[in-house]
């Protein structure tokens, strides 16, 4: 829960009947909804109509593979439209569903504000290893799961992780799973 409201990333929670339980103040800045507005609605109130059969192929997906990410589009009880790229984890606490989320059009500068790292114009070089550790979390594994996967010590897992987040610019798995897989450097 710390994780969810100290994030600059939008993150949301949803239980299992895809209702909103919980969600930090970037989400609820970039939904412009209060959290009592949105814990009133489910992931259908903010799908446009005619984009359900993907919503439902997403949860779908979420619930068997465990995570689950993407563009997709959302829409506000107002009719507003927002195209965004997102990556949800199935249980992240128990029954419950976390998904961050960073407008489509969003600068990258300004989804790391704050941190004082070099510009860079071409994709960040992450070693094979750190591919691996990388594609392991967006699998939903933990740091000892992967650990036990690569046979490696869950300290050299959380290594990784920090070289990871330097090389990308970001600040936690979630983000750099994201940002790893838009710029294509997971298969």
């Amino acid at each position: 829960m710390r994780l969810l409201h100290c994030s600059p990333v939008p993150m949301v929670l949803v239980d299992q009947t895809r209702r909103f339980v919980d969600a930090n103040t970037a989400a609820l800045l970039t939904l412009r909804l209060s959290l009592d507005e949105l814990r009133r609605l489910g992931v259908e109130d903010l799908t446009p109509r005619e984009r359900w059969p993907v919503m439902e192929a997403a949860w779908s997906r979420l619930l068997e593979a465990g995570y689950v990410a993407g563009p997709y589009e959302v829409a506000s009880p107002a009719g507003a439209r927002l195209e965004i790229t997102y990556y949800a984890l199935a249980n992240a606490l128990a029954g419950l569903h976390l998904a961050a989320f960073a407008p489509a059009s969003w600068p990258e500068h300004e989804l790391i504000r704050g941190v004082d790292l070099p510009e860079r114009d071409d994709a960040p070089a992450l070693t094979p290893r750190e591919i691996e550790v990388l594609e392991l979390a967006a699998e939903g594994h933990g740091a000892r799961q992967i650990a036990a996967e690569l046979v490696i010590s869950p300290s050299t897992v959380r290594t990784h992780f920090e070289h990871i987040y330097i090389r990308l610019g970001v600040r936690d798995r979630a983000a750099a799973v994201a940002k790893a897989m838009r710029l294509g450097l997971m298969s």
